[in-house]
């Protein structure tokens, strides 16, 4: 290897924690340039510690991945690199397209490389490090020669089984594991007016499924805590008989390693066969992602989607009924004018639908270099803000409707967030999750780290959270009046003293005056004695008013009930 030219491959960012992520991409360029002689080096992480690894390991070239956050950032470090030493660099990823002569101009790049790189970089660095082959007959290549601006058309690779598999062995972060990405094909044929355009994107193209299968175990055997894979296509479900195929294989996998999975799902085209998701939930389909992104089927039209709301609502009503454990989704705010509250009725319709499953965020539109939002934006009634992308991010707003302010926007996307999070704390709050739905949601979190918006709104009412907890633990149960007294321990889910008020002369506990019987038997409720003992201690103390101790004890029951709906209690069982 220490012969070998050195190609250092770069995704930088100050905004995500880059540790986190696997770039897929990059390691799947490795191993194209790890085949084509090259010795391929992969770094992900923030900005500031890209330059030691440049001083350090004295590349013969340096790659990036560009996307519409890290433009300013590579321009920067490519004129640092430069001033160390004048090595060839390349810029790449989804951003490129965007890219023309004024960013080689600015930021001493040498080259854009437009498309899939697995075929045209090896060239390219061929062509260049060692002057084998023509730069005029690469593909996506982007370059200023004899001061002219020179562009070829993007490479499209037709035959994705023909690519090595990721070299992950070529990460500097020798202490991170790899392997919750896959990809099992490129390409989607529907072009939704604001999804960035990469080249090949309308071409569909699929691995073969036993190749997808061999990576998944391959990436399970060097990565021994992997339980979770995440795939990329943004078309996975767009052919029934090769998901049978993938959950085949993974019911296979799944009897030596528990292993759940992500992918994305098109309503529109799943519509037809939404049989097939016992199978997937069978085989380990844990997530599910499907995009709607606004409320208001006009607008739904105008972004070009293909897929009816009804069939929306339909689809994640089944979904939830088959016992999906979270069904993700996006709406877009800052896009064309909306009816007024069409997107908060049908945000708290699939609350209603999918409670404790449906998982809803919001995002601002962007205007992606090449989408028909970006070339045309009055088409849409829009307005275009800071083209540079020097202010925005995702947390304002670079696309407005037409008379719309930035702040406006801004505004909207705060009271959208607003009827998420009071809609998903009336359902909490009033028991209206179901047990089932809420135990997958903790199983998500805490065994596999796929925390919900629900499990971060249950963890955000702590008496809820710590019933719910118990209940995960199996350390307890909710109320029943069918529970046998004499063997049920019932046992307060927090602390009296951090909790119970007095300051009003009177016992308060939530907002809630306690009766005597009911501080009594709260005080009682220590997970000491039985429910039987507690009644019987307390009809000799509060019986009086009562006929007989079967009425009492009803209203005993009406209180533990009352108890269990403000997540007060848990039972277990001796």
């Amino acid at each position: 290897m220490g012969n070998k030219m050195k190609i250092l491959l770069s995704n930088v960012s100050k905004k995500y924690e880059t540790s986190a992520h696997d770039y897929l991409g990059l390691f799947y360029l490795a191993g194209a340039l790890e085949e084509a002689g090259f010795e391929p080096l992969v770094f992900h992480g923030k900005p500031e510690h890209l330059l030691e690894q440049v001083k350090k390991n004295q590349p013969d070239a340096v790659g990036f991945s560009c996307d519409f956050d890290n433009v300013q950032i590579i321009e920067d470090l490519s004129k640092k690199i430069k001033a160390i030493d004048n090595i060839p660099i390349v810029v790449g990823g989804p951003q490129s397209i965007g890219l023309g002569q004024k960013f080689l101009e600015d930021s001493q790049t040498d080259f854009i490389l437009r498309g899939e790189g697995e075929v045209s970089l090896p060239l390219l660095l061929k062509a260049v490090l060692k002057e084998e082959g023509d730069l005029s007959a690469i593909n996506g290549l982007a370059m200023i020669k004899d001061g002219i601006f020179r562009e070829t058309p993007p490479e499209i690779i037709s035959d994705l089984d023909a690519l090595p598999l990721p070299a992950y062995h070529a990460s500097l972060h020798i202490d991170h594991a790899y392997g919750k990405l896959i990809f099992t094909g490129r390409g989607c044929p529907y072009q939704c007016a604001y999804c960035a355009p990469s080249p090949g994107k309308h071409k569909v193209r699929l691995r073969s499924m036993p190749l997808v299968l061999e990576e998944i175990r391959l990436n399970l055997k060097n990565n021994p805590d992997l339980n979770y894979i995440i795939i990329m296509d943004d078309t996975f479900t767009l052919n029934r008989e090769r998901i049978e195929a993938f959950c085949q294989g993974m019911k296979e996998i799944r009897k030596d390693r528990d292993l759940v999975w992500y992918c994305e799902c098109h309503v529109g085209r799943i519509k037809d066969w939404m049989d097939i998701l016992p199978t997937m939930i069978e085989a380990g389909l844990i997530r599910l992602q499907i995009g709607i992104e606004s409320g208001d089927q006009k607008v739904v039209n105008q972004y070009n989607k293909h897929v009816q709301i009804d069939d929306i609502i339909e689809f994640v009503t089944y979904a939830a009924d088959c016992g999906l454990t979270q069904i993700a989704t996006n709406f877009i705010v800052g896009g064309p004018e909306e009816e007024e509250g069409a997107t908060a009725t049908l945000i708290k319709t699939l609350i209603n639908q999918a409670p404790g499953v449906i998982d809803i965020i919001t995002g601002f539109l962007r205007a992606y270099p090449g989408t028909p939002i970006f070339e045309n934006p009055e088409k849409f009634n829009l307005q275009l803000h800071d083209q540079s992308g020097r202010l925005s991010g995702d947390d304002y707003p670079f696309v407005t409707p037409l008379g719309y302010s930035q702040d406006q926007v801004m505004k909207n996307r705060q009271e959208l967030n607003k009827v998420i999070r009071q809609s998903m704390q009336h359902k909490i709050k009033n028991h209206e999750l179901k047990q089932n739905a809420v135990m997958k949601q903790f199983k998500a979190a805490l065994n596999y780290g796929i925390r919900s918006r629900w499990f971060e709104e249950i963890s955000a009412n702590p008496r809820a959270y710590e019933y719910y907890y118990v209940l995960y633990l199996n350390e307890g149960q909710a109320f029943e009046p069918a529970l046998d007294f004499t063997r049920d321990y019932p046992q307060r889910t927090f602390e009296l003293w951090r909790t119970m008020t007095f300051t009003e002369g009177f016992p308060k506990l939530d907002g809630m005056a306690l009766s005597p019987l009911e501080y009594e038997l709260l005080l009682r409720c220590a997970g000491k004695r039985s429910l039987a003992e507690l009644e019987t201690e307390l009809f000799l103390r509060f019986g009086g008013p009562y006929q007989n101790q079967a009425e009492f004890h009803e209203k005993l029951v009406d209180i533990l009930y009352q108890f269990n709906f403000k997540y007060w209690l848990t039972h277990f069982m001796i």
